[in-house]
């Protein structure tokens, strides 16, 4: 049945979007290899699907009796069939951001070598969208151009001195912003650091040079990226069709404000988004929810999952902001003893994880350093003691610096951790050299030990910190090498399988959605990706494996054009 299609005019403008089509009927996909990642690890060679459910996994003998009644009888041809892809910590749509902004990243995801070219990326960008809205580039990463430093709020002005200007750093946790976007919030020389955060200043004048770290950076994130109704369509319609082109049939946002929410739900129930779409609101939301001040789950529907609320509990390690044990080991323009600091201080933290844990929901906190992850240990046993719970599920987010001790104390509080294994990839030769050392820097993303332990975990990019890429974020834990093409903490590596499990059947569980996605079994949604090789036994790069075909309830959402 094709698709019904309805007119929306958004800020002037128009734009034609699509309620979701209904499946073909009763499909019928044989010849293949069917990794279905239920609890046994069964492989098949067949699958049924009616309507938008799974409803017969076996051998091609198996589905025989369905083949006369099919809509669709496709032959596989040896392909392989896994469930889709899940992302179990992102910031969708922030993929779509290439579609409206500067891209300022350097090798090995972008271009960027020097504070010039990034500056002429956004000169570009402003000559191809003018106006007076936000100019915004993302993705620089000081610690990789040629002068080795932030840019200025005087850079930023050699751009544009007519429109606000923001560069967004690549871990996301700070940006720099030009003179007009500083006088626009009333920040000045005399502005204290707000907590948690810190306004740079210039040593010998006392003025902000324009670089805001962490919170007292989001104010300015949140205005600069609430954009104009037609950059906001842009930008997602460019995630949708990148995430598809990967494989990922849930994506997720990872730290919502109201107006976020609101228009995802939104562009869901009209099928802008095709994919299942879940959604942690910020720690704010969360707490006005327990209040009665506001009702969250109105935004959800049978595509779209209000799950975990969010807190962020330090910064970024690249960033200088990550809150470690010990030292970093080059603390740049920092003291020799300089260890980061937290975004909350402990006692909030504590009150807020048990306010919303004791109010029946799941928590997540974003902890990089082993001290912030002490922080939120320490938090989630308070908050057990206070409301003891069986299967809770709290998610600690990116978890990269986890002690050996930290995961056995997770293990045994239930406490599941997200790994951003691609900080090996993009950022670990750095880690080794710069920031952590060889030895802290071999234990990032422990995924072994969390393995070993029975803990179970799930692999995430943190989009768009990292481009959504699915067969390097499943070929990253297995191969543990840096972009370089060095090992980083061999001991650290797993299985395909396990790595598989980490972005399907466990990211399933980590959402508290095992029941409805993550492995094909029957009654599951038929939510599925058609790959050009079998991962668990390919003897190449797992990095060359293509994504065919996805599926989401039963409707192709992306396939690969034939040559």
């Amino acid at each position: 049945m094709a698709a019904l299609i309805i007119l929306v005019v958004v800020g002037g403008g128009i734009a034609w979007l699509r309620l979701h089509p209904s499946p073909p009927g009763l499909q019928v996909w044989a010849n293949g290899h069917i990794l279905t990642m239920d609890a046994a690890g069964r492989q098949a060679t067949a699958v049924v699907i009616e309507d938008d459910k799974i409803a017969a996994v076996g051998g091609d003998e198996d589905v025989e009796r369905w083949l006369p009644d099919a809509d669709v009888a496709l032959d596989l041809e040896g392909r392989t069939v896994v469930p889709g892809f899940i992302e179990a910590h992102g910031h969708f749509p922030g993929a779509g951001l290439t579609a409206v902004a500067a891209d300022l990243n350097s090798p090995p995801i972008g271009t960027v070598i020097d504070i010039p070219q990034a500056l002429d990326a956004l000169r570009e960008a402003d000559a191809e969208q003018p106006g007076d809205d936000w100019l915004i580039g993302f993705g620089y990463d000081d610690t990789m151009l040629a002068e080795k430093r932030h840019f200025t709020r005087a850079d930023l002005d050699s751009v544009s001195s007519t429109r606000p200007v923001m560069a967004m750093h690549i871990s996301a946790h700070m940006a720099v912003v030009n003179t007009l976007a500083l006088e626009r919030f009333g920040i000045t020389a005399e502005t204290p650091d707000p907590a948690g955060g810190e306004i740079r200043k210039d040593p010998a004048t006392g003025e902000p040079t324009g670089l805001l770290l962490e919170t007292a950076s989001r104010p300015i994130m949140l205005e600069a990226l609430n954009m104009p109704p037609l950059k906001q369509l842009a930008v997602v319609r460019s995630a949708v069709d990148e995430y598809a082109r990967q494989g990922f049939t849930t994506v997720q946002n990872g730290l919502a404000t109201l107006e976020q929410l609101k228009g995802m739900s939104g562009a869901s129930k009209v099928g802008l988004i095709p994919q299942r779409l879940v959604v942690w609101p910020k720690d704010e939301l969360g707490l006005a929810a327990t209040k009665g001040e506001l009702t969250l789950g109105e935004y959800a529907t049978d595509r779209v999952h209000i799950g975990a609320i969010k807190f962020v509990g330090d910064g970024s390690i690249q960033g200088y902001t990550g809150f470690l044990t010990e030292p970093y080991q080059q603390p740049g323009e920092h003291s020799a003893d300089y260890r980061g600091y937290p975004n909350i201080d402990a006692e909030t933290l504590n009150d807020q994880v048990k306010t919303i844990h004791c109010a029946g929901q799941q928590v997540a906190v974003h902890g990089n350093g082993d001290a912030a992850i002490d922080q939120f240990l320490d938090a989630w046993e308070a908050a057990l003691e206070a409301c003891p719970a069986k299967d809770a599920r709290p998610v600690l987010v990116h978890a990269q610096m986890a002690r050996a001790d930290q995961l056995t104390r997770m293990k045994t509080l239930g406490v599941t951790p997200s790994f951003f294994n691609a900080h090996v990839y993009y950022w670990g030769d750095r880690h080794r050299d710069i920031f952590l050392g060889p030895e802290r820097a071999a234990r990032i993303s422990p995924a072994a030990s969390a393995v070993a332990l029975g803990l179970r975990f799930t692999t995430h990019l943190d989009t768009p910190i990292v481009p959504i890429n699915s067969m390097l974020q499943l070929w990253t834990p297995v191969a543990r090498e840096t972009s370089s093409g060095q090992v980083l903490g061999p001991e650290e590596r797993i299985s395909v399988e396990q790595a598989l499990r980490a972005m399907t059947s466990d990211a399933a569980w980590q959402l508290r959605l095992e029941t409805q996605i993550g492995s094909i079994e029957p009654g599951k949604q038929a939510d599925l990706v058609i790959l050009s090789e079998n991962p668990l036994d390919y003897a190449g790069n797992l990095r060359d494996i293509r994504v065919e075909r996805t599926v989401v309830g039963g409707v192709t959402i992306f396939e690969e054009p034939n040559e």
